[in-house]
């Protein structure tokens, strides 16, 4: 089990996981062959026991809080390895759904949990441009892709609001499960179908784990639509 990316998977799945359903998702996905549940088993052995006070001590040597740790460590499993184990070994598990997710958290920390949503800026714009890093960043995508002015905005949203956590764009993020962005606009994809997957990726595909991001509001989302139409691929 591993970590380390920033927390930013998840909107709320509406109830607190429940520890005893997440003792299911464990057994059904298979855990156990690759994990012990105490710290005393000498078998198995390929990957890191997964006991509460193990997993708190580890999250917390790594200033994490311990539940978005656990779950990161799950869909992004080679991020920041557990000393001693080995990096690639764990696949990450990103076909759990939101529900499945948590209940296994709750499980593996011994409390119930659920994925926080999302911290966004107030005004994501105004908070890229503010930060040095998050306009080279935006620089460096607008030459890679030679991008519009008109998608600079929307440049500017995925780039601070933790898109990069699991996505990928023009050679930066990588740190999760998520697709590489750079040619989505050639997947065809009308605005109204990228809206909705941003308001509500769940009710595009239930077992997502990318949070909703309504609460940027309807105009920065239509920036964001006009970004992801106009990645049309890196150009040399």
């Amino acid at each position: 089990m591993a970590s380390g990316a920033p927390s930013a998977i998840g909107a709320t799945s509406g109830s607190a996981g429940s520890p005893s359903a997440g003792r299911g998702v464990f057994v059904e996905f298979g855990c156990g062959g690759c994990h012990a549940l105490t710290a005393e088993a000498t078998f198995p052995t390929v990957g890191p026991p997964l006991t509460p006070d193990g997993l708190a001590e580890r999250a917390r040597s790594l200033g994490r809080p311990v539940g978005p740790f656990v779950a990161e460590g799950i869909v992004a499993p080679n991020v920041d390895v557990t000393p001693g184990f080995t990096s690639g070994v764990m696949r990450s598990f990103k076909e759990l759904s939101r529900r499945q997710l948590d209940d296994l958290v709750s499980f593996l920390i011994g409390r119930p949990y659920t994925s926080p949503p999302p911290k966004l800026p107030a005004n994501p714009v105004a908070a890229c441009s503010a930060k040095a890093s998050c306009r080279a960043t935006v620089s460096r995508w607008t030459r890679a892709a030679r991008l519009p002015a008109a998608a600079i905005p929307g440049a500017k949203i995925v780039a601070s609001v933790g898109c990069l956590t699991c996505h990928t764009y023009a050679g930066a993020g990588g740190r999760g499960p998520g697709p590489d962005l750079t040619t989505e606009g050639l997947r065809g994809r009308s605005d109204a179908e990228l809206l909705r997957r941003l308001r509500c990726p769940t009710c595009v595909n239930k077992g997502s784990l990318m949070p909703s991001y309504a609460a940027l509001g309807d105009a920065n989302l239509r920036s964001v639509v006009a970004f992801l139409r106009a990645s049309r691929g890196a150009k040399s």
